[in-house]
Order: structure tokens, then sequence, then C-alpha cells
């Protein structure tokens, strides 16, 4: 019988629509430790009150991605708890305790209490039967099968938590909401115009619906401003207006705009649908503020309902004349949230049902990709605030928590596992229990202090000791199984990288300890990702104050903290898989290069050094560097400042590659300046100038430089190593500690280790120290610092800039190649060593 009682409660979950008929826990050969598996995260016991009593649980106050975290999964259970007894009516003597079903300690009392669950006044009126059937003449829930589940668990190296189908559950009521204000199938008199012409084919059907969607989310959002925003003017304090309402004004104007271009795109053959969504991409930013602080709105609304009775009466009469009080005002709120991420859907679809023949095909691919990008940036900004809350949580969990002045939690990182385990560390050599909690830069090592109230008193801890994990590495220690039941005998070394210190740590099963390992690993390669040693930056994780693009991909870096990784020499910003493939760094405060005179003697249209003051900065502003030029396949029109309009078959002159969307540039033509869609032209020719001093050039075949440059003839000693100014293998750091307190114009030839043993020259000026890549032609056979000049060795190019001003090849950079650093450091020793 007691077998049978777990199983009744599986069917119970299974009537309640929480779990799918197929789940694992109805299978033939399924045992109660599925079902105490499934139940162990606390995520489906809030989704079963939710069932008996909508709206009991707010869905944003639990975690519905526990994953890993015992921290949640306890924040969860007992959520659970306290509702039990405060809607449910449940005795405390009813309910279990948070650990009996996270350590499976006693399972039959976590039956006992989902038993009066089922059969409570609240559940009884939805007409889902109970559990058990029976009248019960034994107490089952004490019954062994229920007490050695943690033994069963850790031998079957279950998965840690259980999970909800997605696939099963219903909409949440958000969902409900956005559907019955912006659907499809509503139809209403409009002031906002739509497409008249009927349907013909699936696309046109997909595009309707795109408009009318449209139209209708702009009426939610103006029904917003009509009926709350300027009634309750007169009873909100600015502020609270600011915080509740945020965007709204701005998104109806964004989206008024929005729409006209759309109807534009469906009644013109001028326009097209592609080009709304891609012009529109960067306004729709926004978007991430907005869901960031969209919790913040509610729970402030909500508290000034509770508090003031005015202020509830007035929102109630507001929701009564916008709705007839069908919706609140807390959940109209999330509108926005729901219409932004229904795009790429939106699109998807229309790309799905367009011939791959027809004109805006390829528009729509890109359109498609840009809305993507919007979607997950939101869905990461969401999943970064309720991260964010989960920290701030932690933090207020353990006591004496010692971190520098000005910094918080969240300085850390995100937090990717957490956990009890027994640590000894090698100083004492004493083991101890300890509660770790792993960010990306820190491990937090706590004491578990139970709380007196074991349902509602929330995890406690006592903060220990945090060792920065970067200066830690993982040694993984192998087990042969020999008879030993100790459950704590799975271990591996956290030690210090100077061997400092070390720490053993022991898990419960092999499995968690693989995970434990992984998550720290995961950690150690956030802080100093594997792909930095492919590249000459210096990448450090680096949290965005404002919405950045990666500087490789084009899309935006998502999140709300430590969204990517940003150089600290050159300042760019790139995702953590764009590390290997970004340009190269480079010095950044190096101006572009200027437009040099060709051997035919044409004249370059920068004027030079000595005629011009400017400094290097203002130089690079007024005369822009052109890196292609493109011809105009179709034209555009830009309609807002900024924008480059142009007409089919105009030349562009490209300045910048903003993205893989948009480029800056000048329209020969007219002389107008701005970005434009780079789908709206065709590359011309490429320039040949270098983007930065250490990045790699285009290369052009020896034939074309023979007749664009000067090949220099003279011949000197080529043994590279008797020459004063060869450093041999060196990195740009170690160079600049070598001239750095040098004479200006010291310069070396080095072997640059991050560039595949490519040359470099590194050279004092004015005290700071510039790095210039040394480039080789297609075939191997010249050197060169720009396409001016062409060199067939080293040791020519040097001789070259030891007569010549280094400004033909870098911008205001009037100096020559002055002092070999060997030279230098024999004069400082006062040594007489002799160089050729």
């Amino acid at each position: 019988m007691a077998d049978v009682l777990w199983r009744e409660c599986a069917n119970w979950l299974i009537r309640c629509s929480i779990v799918p008929p197929d789940h694992r826990v109805t299978w033939q050969n399924a045992q109660v430790i599925d079902l105490a598996n499934t139940l162990r995260d606390g995520v489906l016991l809030c989704h079963v009150l939710n069932k008996l009593e909508p709206g009991c649980i707010d869905l944003k106050e639990i975690s519905l991605r526990p994953q890993m975290s015992q921290f949640l999964c306890m924040k969860n259970i007992r959520c659970f708890l306290q509702t039990c007894q405060n809607v449910f009516d449940l005795k405390t003597a009813d309910l279990f305790e948070p650990y009996m079903l996270f350590d499976y300690t006693d399972f039959g009392r976590v039956l006992h209490t989902l038993s009066l669950l089922s059969k409570s006044s609240k559940a009884h009126s939805t007409g889902i039967r109970g559990f058990p059937s029976y009248n019960k003449a034994h107490d089952y829930y004490n019954d062994d099968i229920y007490r050695n589940l943690e033994d069963i668990a850790n031998e079957s190296q279950y998965g840690e938590f259980g999970e909800i189908d997605e696939n099963y559950s219903s909409l949440t009521q958000d969902d409900d909401i956005y559907e019955d204000l912006c659907s499809f199938q509503r139809n209403r008199a409009s002031q906002i115009p739509v497409p008249t012409t009927a349907p013909v084919e699936k696309c046109d059907y997909c595009i309707k619906e795109l408009v009318e969607t449209e139209k209708n989310y702009i009426e939610a959002l103006n029904m917003i401003i009509k009926h709350f925003i300027r009634p309750l003017k007169s009873v909100l304090k600015e502020e609270e207006r600011r915080i509740i309402f945020m965007n709204i004004k701005e998104l109806a104007e964004i989206h008024n705009a929005f729409h006209s271009e759309l109807f534009k795109a469906c009644t013109s053959s001028q326009h097209r649908i592609s080009d709304c969504f891609i012009h529109w991409k960067d306004k729709f930013v926004i978007y991430g503020e907005y869901c960031s602080n969209l919790p913040t709105s509610q729970e402030l609304l909500d508290d000034l309902c509770n508090k003031n009775e005015i202020i509830n009466q007035c929102i109630l009469r507001c929701q009564m004349e916008a709705n007839e009080g069908k919706f609140k005002l807390r959940d109209l709120l999330s509108v926005p949230m729901q219409r932004v991420l229904k795009y790429h859907l939106l699109l998807k679809e229309l790309l799905r049902n367009t011939p791959k023949t027809h004109e805006d095909y390829e528009g729509l691919e890109k359109a498609l990709d840009c809305m993507l990008d919007i979607s997950q940036y939101i869905n990461e900004v969401k999943r970064d605030s309720e991260t964010l809350e989960i920290i701030r949580d932690i933090q207020v969990s353990i006591t004496d928590l010692d971190m520098p002045e000005n910094t918080e939690l969240r300085d850390y990182g995100r937090l990717l596992k957490d956990g009890e385990l027994k640590v000894r560390s090698h100083d004492d050599n004493r083991l101890k229990n300890r509660y770790i909690f792993v960010f990306d830069k820190v491990m937090l090592m706590c004491k578990s202090t139970r709380m007196v109230d074991k349902l509602f008193g929330g995890e406690q801890y006592s903060y220990k000791e945090a060792l920065i994990l970067s200066d830690y590495k993982v040694e993984d220690v192998s087990i042969t199984r020999s008879g030993n039941k100790d459950k704590w005998s799975n271990y591996w070394y956290l030690v210090h990288r100077q061997n400092k210190t070390a720490y053993t740590m022991y898990s419960k099963t092999e499995e968690m300890k693989r995970k434990w390992i992984n998550a720290i690993e995961k950690a150690l390669d956030s802080v100093c990702p594997a792909s930095t040693r492919l590249t000459d930056h210096k990448f450090n994780m680096f949290t965005f104050d404002k919405p950045s693009n990666c500087m490789d991909c084009g899309k935006l870096l998502r999140g709300m903290f430590f969204q990517g990784y940003k150089c600290a020499t050159c300042g760019v910003g790139v995702h953590k898989d764009c590390i290997a493939t970004v340009r190269s760094c480079g010095a950044p405060i190096l101006p572009p290069r200027p437009i040099l005179t060709n051997r035919a003697g044409s004249q370059s249209s920068f004027p030079s050094l000595e005629e011009s003051e400017n400094s290097f900065e203002d130089f690079s502003r007024i005369h822009k560097t052109i890196i292609a030029i493109v011809k105009a396949v179709r034209a555009f029109t830009g309609d807002a400042t900024g924008y480059l309009s142009f007409d089919c078959g105009d030349i562009i002159h490209v300045y910048k590659k903003a993205n893989n969307l948009w480029w800056e540039g000048q329209n020969q033509r007219t002389g107008d300046e701005g970005i434009f869609p780079v789908d709206y032209v065709m590359s011309q020719q490429h320039n040949s100038k270098r983007t930065s001093y250490e990045d790699p050039t285009p290369h052009w075949k020896i034939h074309q430089a023979r007749h664009q440059a000067t090949l220099y003839e003279s011949y000197v000693n080529l043994n590279l190593e008797e020459q004063a100014w060869f450093a041999g293998t060196m990195d740009r750091d170690t160079a600049s500690v070598q001239l750095e307190n040098l004479p200006c114009g010291t310069f070396l030839l080095r072997v640059s280790p991050k560039q595949n043993g490519g040359y470099a020259i590194s050279l004092n000026y004015n005290n700071q120290i510039k790095h210039m890549r040394v480039c080789m032609t297609e075939d191997g056979q010249h050197f060169y610092l720009s396409e001016s000049k062409y060199f067939r060795s080293i040791v020519e190019l040097i001789k070259c800039y030891e007569e010549n001003t280094l400004a033909e090849s870098f911008a205001g950079l009037n100096i020559k190649l002055l002092v070999p650093y060997k030279k230098a450091l024999g004069q400082i020793n006062g040594t007489g060593m002799k160089y050729f």
C-alpha cells in the first residue's frame, strides 16, 4: 500500500494538469525517487497551488529555473509552504520542513502535506479528486520506502532537480492579456489606418496580421496614456508616475512612426517591410530598459494600492473606464514586453511563406536577424534582472560579509552554482561543513545557520572566507572504488597557482563532483577565456552602462551586467564568442594613415603635418579614412537626422562599418554624410589602408604593388641578430617596459608572439610607446608599413625609416627611427658595444 500512495500522488498531479500523462513518474519501472526528484526544486509545487487557486502565488516571486541552485530551490519550497498555510489554511503541524524534500530525508512527510492539500476546501471546489482514494488504516507515510531516498539518490546519481514541461504548461496571464488586446482576430473601429487590400496569398495574411496587431498594440498604449497616465496625474507624485509608467509615452511615439512605415511598405512599391525593422531596430533597444524596470514598476504599484486607499480607488475607477475592469493596470504594463518578443515570430512566419525569389526575401532575412537580436537582448535583460534580485537576496542572507568598500556581490559576476560541501583547508587540515557560492570571479565559503523558524525563516549563512578564483586551479582526483561507503568520498583539489595554499573539497557523489568542477572551470573561463590567447587585445569582463554592440559581429551585447568583454587598451567591446575573431588591437591613440601620393604623382587629399596645426584627434576627425567604395544598387531615403540618402548609381565613400547591417559614409554626388543600410549598396573596390597598427591588412598581388609603389634597392647587412635594434621574440608589454625610460626616437624590432611570429616595430615617441606591425605581401616576398613603399628585407625597411619620417605611413607621426634600443641601453650602462 505504501507504494500505491506515491503513485496516487503522481496521478493527482496529472489530474491537476501539472505533469503530462506520459511523464516519467507514470512509467512501469518508475520509483518513488522519480516523484521526489520531480518535486524537489519547488517549481511544480507552486504551479499546483496556482492551479487550485489561480493567482495565489505570483510566479515572478519564485525562480522558475532554479537549475543547480540549492538557495533558489529552498526559496521556492518555502514559498509553497507559506502559501499552503496562508491561503489553504493548512496547519503548521501538517507541513513538511524544506530540507525533508530537498535532502530526501522524509518524503513521506511531503506526501502527507500534499494529501491534505488535495483534500482542502479550495482544492475540493475545483472538482479535482484528491488522494489517497482509500481510507488509510495505517500510517503509510512513515514506511521505510520514504526514509532512505537520500541513499538511493546518491547511488543512482539522479539529476539534481525536477523540471516543468514547457510544452505542457498553459499560457500565462500576461499572454492572455496580450492575446485579448492585440489579437489579429479582433475587429473594431480604429483611427489608425490599415491596408484595405484583400489577402490573396499566405504571405499576404502574414503581412496583414503584422500590421493589424501593430495597430492594436498602439491602441493599447494609447489606452494606458488616456485612461491611466492622464487621470492619475493629480493622484500620483511625479517620481511615482515616472517609475510606474516608465517609457510608455516614448513607446507610443516610436510605434506610431513604425506603424506608419509599415503601412507605406504595404501600400507602396517604393518601401519594403524589411527596411522598417532594420531602420527601427536601434529604437527598439529601449525595451531592454522597460523590461528591466517592469518588476520595480509593478511592485511600486502594488505597494501604493495596498497602503493608500485613495490611490487604490482611483486606479480601480480607471480600470473600469478603460476596459470595464477586465484587466488590472499592473497586467497591462506587461503588454509592451509581450509585443516586442512577438516580432521575430511574425517575421519568421512571413519569411516561411515568402518565395526565395521575392525581391525582399534577403531583406526579410536581415530583418529577422535584427528582431532575433532584439529578442535575445531583452530575454537576457529579463534573466539578468532576476539574477540580480537573487544575488541581492544572497547578499542579505550572509551575515558579516566582508567586501571591499563600494563593492556589491553583483560585482563578482553571475551565480554559477551553490550548495553544501565538506572542505579541508591544507593550512589547518580540519574538515568543515561549508555552504559554497561560486560566482564568475569569486568563491564564497559560508557556514549554513538553520533558522529557528524552519518553515518560513529563509536561509541564513555566516561568512567565513572568499577565494579569488583566478588565483586558483582545479586538480581532479580519480578514485578507485573499493567498498568505501562514505558518501563524502568524492573529492578534488583547489590549489593556489603560486602554491600558497590548497583546499580539498568533498561532494556526495561523483556526478555532483563533476558539476562542481565544471562550474569552477566555467568561472575561470569567464574571467580569462581561452580565446584571449588568440588575440593581442587585453579583454576583461565588463559591465556596459548603455546598450552597446559587439565590435566583431555587430549584434547587441546582451544583459544588464557583464554583458561582454572590453579591451583595456583600445576600448572595443565584444561577445565572448567573438574574442577570437575580432580585429587586432593596435594602438588606439594613433590617428588613421593618410592617403599618400601614388607613383603617378597625384596629390594626397590630406595636408602635410607641417601645413596643419591640428592635434592627432583633430586630424582624425577632419580627415576621415576611406575604408571602402560602394555603389548604390537602389535608392534609399533617410527620414531622420544622421541617415544618408542616395539614388541608384550614386558612389559612396565608406568611413566606418558600424556593424554588418549599417555603414557610415559620404555620397560623392551630394557631399552629404550619414549612415545607410548595407543591403542597398554593392562593393566597388576595397581600400588598401590598414585600420589599426597591428591589424592584418588586405593583401594585394605583388604585380599590383610594383605599379603602385617604389621598391628600395639598397642592400646592407641582412643578419638580424647582429642589428642593434633587433630584440628577438618579445611581446608588446615587455617592449614598452624596455623603451619607456629611453630617449625619444629609440626603437626596436621584435618578433610578436601573438601574431604568429610576425614582426612589429616599437618606438618611444614623446614618452609614449607606439607599436606598428610590419606587414608582408601576399606572396611573402616584400615587407611594408603602408602600401606606398615595399622592401625586399626587414633591414631595408628599417634603413628607410631611419632616413625618412614615419609620417609617410602614419599621419602626424613626424619622426624617424633614431636610436636602436641596444645602443641606447649601452650608452646608459657605459658599454661600448658595436653593431652594424
